[in-house]
């Protein structure tokens, strides 16, 4: 894989002149092609994280997802050395993220964008570095030589040792759905990561056993996993790299269980002279009785919408012009006794829309107003694919093991359709 240009962006694709020319190309970011075309043979592959972009640029034929996952990686590396990343952190620590990337990245070729490895070469930043830094614009580096393992086991080092010994599982599972406007699923996947954090002396291994190995298919585990123990007993057996690290990111088979939907949304559009009104009801659905936080509802309105006004009675609610006018209702939890959530939006069109209505033709997409509502959740405590850790066992130490499992479920790619 050779990479000619790596860009970090914020979602307006300043610095990169030909991928903002393609943003004004499209309705939104959410519409952007992750593969496209760029000038002079080029291909670009971008990513979105919240505010920034991440966009990958190649001449040669390269499979695309090769490209992803990469930037995905350098997005988890970024966030496991500086934290948050917005466009004001990737500039105070400038200094660590070039130095990341130069890692990463030899020559166009990728070599690595594994943290244990990256955390021999790169200092992890302090504070007092970053203020020099900031201040001299030198970047101090590191006083000892890096430490690179050459053993066996290149994810982890020799003689670790931790004061208590602790491991942490994070199963984080997405539900990519499309509800079309009588309720009914379209579309309905479910996908997961099992992120874990490690704190454990000497040179564990451990066996995790899940309770429903069986419906996980299209299974990538991170090098420390011995795939031949989970193809032949279906459970992971692995020497933990130190820290935090991803050990398998997995899409559940679906089809003979229940489509869970934790939030039941229903978004009813309608039209009266050229006053149009949008309704979006929120109920809870089908999570064990568990909150439901950090629920935002956004509904992307057409160029045309003006005099736009907004009701709702819970939460709070903005309204957008950035590319095209767009209401967001943002709620900080849900709970399973609140029924009948609603938002009211009322807008007017301009012109072009009673033209299109006197003539009794189609009305363009644009014209028909509001087409979709793009829903965000995330339940704690809740697996959508029931996708649970049986066992965690502790083989070659001899310690007592501490150890935590948790289990997420979010909003993916999720719409309701008016």
């Amino acid at each position: 894989m050779s990479l000619e240009s790596l860009f970090i962006l914020n979602t307006a694709g300043y610095g990169a002149p030909a991928f903002a020319r393609y943003l004004a190309s499209v309705p939104s970011l959410a519409d952007a092609e992750p593969v496209w075309s760029g000038p002079q043979d080029t291909v670009c592959i971008h990513i979105q994280r919240k505010e920034l972009v991440y966009l990958g640029i190649v001449s040669e034929e390269v499979p695309p997802i090769e490209i992803l996952e990469f930037l995905d990686g350098v997005v988890q590396a970024l966030s496991e050395y500086i934290g948050q990343l917005s466009e004001l952190t990737i500039k105070e620590n400038f200094v660590t993220v070039y130095q990341l990337l130069s890692e990463m990245v030899d020559s166009g070729s990728v070599v690595t964008t594994d943290t244990t490895v990256l955390r021999g070469l790169v200092p992890v930043p302090s504070l007092v570095n970053r203020v020099i830094e900031n201040v001299s614009g030198i970047g101090l580096g590191s006083e000892k030589r890096p430490n690179v393992n050459t053993s066996a086991t290149p994810w982890r080092r020799q003689g670790i040792r931790h004061t208590t010994n602790e491991f942490f599982v994070d199963i984080v599972e997405r539900i990519d759905t499309i509800v079309d406007s009588s309720g009914s699923i379209i579309s309905y996947d479910v996908s997961g990561d099992i992120s874990c954090k490690s704190r454990l002396s000497g040179m564990p291994d451990l066996v995790m056993v899940l309770n429903r190995p069986d419906i996980m298919d299209d299974v990538a585990f991170h090098p420390c996993v011995r795939r031949r123990k989970w193809d032949e007993e279906r459970t992971i057996g692995f020497v933990p790299p130190d820290g935090q690290f991803k050990l398998a990111s997995f899409h559940a088979a679906m089809d003979t269980s229940p489509k869970v939907l934790p939030l039941h949304v229903r978004a009813l559009s309608t039209r009266k002279d050229n006053v149009y009104t949008v309704e979006v009801i929120l109920e809870p659905g089908q999570c064990n009785g568990r909150p439901i936080e950090k629920v935002s509802v956004k509904v992307p309105l057409p160029q045309q919408a003006y005099n736009i006004g907004v009701q709702c009675k819970t939460g709070t609610h903005a309204v957008s012009n950035a590319r095209s006018p767009q209401v967001e209702w943002n709620l900080k939890t849900v709970k399973s006794a609140d029924r009948g959530l609603r938002l009211v939006i009322q807008y007017l069109l301009r012109s072009a829309s009673a033209g299109s209505a006197e003539k009794g033709s189609a009305a363009s997409s644009a014209e028909q107003g509001a087409l979709a509502a793009f829903i965000d959740f995330e339940v704690a405590g809740f697996s959508a694919s029931s996708i649970k850790v049986d066992a965690l066992r502790l083989l070659r130490e001899s310690y007592k093991l501490f150890k935590g499992v948790r289990y997420v479920t979010m909003a993916g790619s999720y719409q309701v359709r008016f």
